[in-house]
């Protein structure tokens, strides 16, 4: 138990879990949501990554879950496969 002077009560530890697991499976969830909207288009990967303004190899690897992808790659990769960031999200997977 730990004592916080602001509340004056005591209160069991918060731990902070340390965990990639969690992490690792967003990348590959991204990864494969990528890939069946880039087929389901019939566009190739070095297509997509020359419209989105991205590397091929670096496209492979978002789509293997090998990268930590930030936002505005991201956000390139949804707009060159003509969709909006909803539209990318709304899947079972991301709760949609």
């Amino acid at each position: 138990m730990t004592y916080s002077p602001l509340t004056n009560k005591s209160h069991p530890p918060t731990f902070v879990q340390n965990d990639t697991t969690d992490l690792m499976d967003i990348r590959i969830t991204i990864g494969q949501r990528i890939k069946v909207l880039r087929k389901a288009k019939g566009i190739s990967q070095e297509a997509l990554a020359n419209i989105a303004e991205i590397d091929r190899t670096y496209m492979t690897s978002v789509e293997n879950g090998k990268r930590n992808i930030s936002i505005i790659n991201l956000e390139k990769i949804i707009n060159a496969l003509q969709l909006s960031i909803a539209e990318f999200f709304n899947d079972e997977k991301f709760g949609g």
